[in-house]
């Protein structure tokens, strides 16, 4: 999880591997039981996601999404 925190922190204007890194980010949140939390990083992930076109990254986030 650290890395992943680190590596958003180095995001800059890279919305699409914002997008893919804050997913990741979700899932890990998510398997801990921070579900609040997992929520907030998906939900921003998915403005990301809209925000670029990536059906990609929406459907992955779409599926983190209906467990949280």
């Amino acid at each position: 999880m650290r890395d992943l925190t680190r590596a958003l922190g180095a995001m800059d204007g890279f919305n699409r591997a914002e997008a893919g890194v804050r997913c990741d980010l979700a899932v890990v949140l998510m398997r801990r039981g921070e579900i609040d939390e997992a929520r907030r990083q998906a939900l921003r992930a998915q403005d990301l996601a809209t925000d670029t076109h990536s059906l990609r990254q929406r459907r992955r986030i779409e599926r983190v999404l209906q467990h949280v």
